[in-house]
């Protein structure tokens, strides 16, 4: 993308760049990509949204958990839909723990997230970064950052992680699940977390309030909404759980017991594409 802003310098002279939510998520993983602005908002967003921080760490301890499953069942490559920033044992780092020649495309649709992102992994092989929105699911399966790196002909692990719930559209985000279903061989892995406000008051006031352009008032489904989007796939293990607990074996608590905020589903592409 030739329109992108040159990626930000990162640093404590660098006072004029807004708040930047991928930043504002590392600092909250205790990575080292964000910058004083980020810090300061991250602590006004806590003032109203308390456990911002652990919702963070859980959608990342979710993450963890499945690229090492899906790892150990042998899918090497990786799409992450609405990445940030690949900091703080990030999809690649994790995958070729396993897997060294793992390959791994992110898609976010902030440029400058993208920018950064793609600084970061300047001469990373079998990496890349795309500029996209994740509901244009077509556009992100056609572009080359995508046909490029990942071979659809074999087993995916499709990471849609504390993404889908800022599309508030539910047909439209049925629809977008569709089209990534439906490009996937089987084999393929589909993860994804999702807020809730199931004893989280706090996360339901916050979904509802005007956020005056800071951040992205997100859409709270409950996994009846969302089972039509697993269609075509098995659930892998204890099905809608409290994320950050997610395991492939044993019993899991739901996001109801442990207050997490979060649900975590896995699942694998065991039907062939239409």
């Amino acid at each position: 993308m030739d329109d992108l802003y040159p990626a930000e310098k990162i640093g404590e002279d660098d006072e004029e760049t807004p708040p930047n939510m991928a930043r504002v998520f590392d600092f909250n993983l205790g990575g080292t990509e964000n910058l004083e602005v980020d810090r300061e908002f991250a602590a006004e967003v806590d003032a109203v949204m308390p456990g911002m921080n652990a919702l963070c760490r859980g959608h990342r301890r979710f993450s963890a958990a499945v690229v090492d499953h899906w790892c150990a069942e042998g899918i090497d490559q990786f799409l992450e839909l609405g990445s940030g920033l690949p900091t703080v044992d990030h999809v690649h780092t994790r995958a070729r723990r396993a897997h060294p020649g793992a390959r791994v495309t992110y898609v976010d649709r902030d440029r400058r997230t993208v920018a950064h992102a793609r600084r970061l992994l300047d001469g990373e092989e079998g990496v890349a970064v795309l500029h996209a929105d994740v509901g244009d699911a077509a556009e992100v399966l056609a572009a080359p950052e995508v046909r490029d790196v990942l071979d659809l002909s074999r087993p995916v692990g499709v990471l849609a992680v504390g993404v889908l719930h800022y599309l508030h559209d539910d047909a439209a985000a049925a629809r977008a699940v569709r089209v990534y279903a439906d490009a996937l061989a089987p084999g393929s892995g589909l993860a994804v977390s999702h807020l809730t406000s199931r004893a989280r008051p706090d996360i339901h006031e916050w979904a509802t309030m005007n956020h005056g352009g800071w951040s992205y008032a997100p859409r709270l489904r409950e996994p009846g909404d969302m089972a039509p989007w697993l269609e075509g796939f098995t659930v892998v293990g204890p099905g809608w759980v409290s994320a950050p607990h997610w395991r492939a074996d044993g019993e899991v608590p739901g996001p109801d017991a442990t207050a997490s905020g979060l649900w975590g589903v896995v699942a694998r592409r065991v039907v062939a594409r239409g």
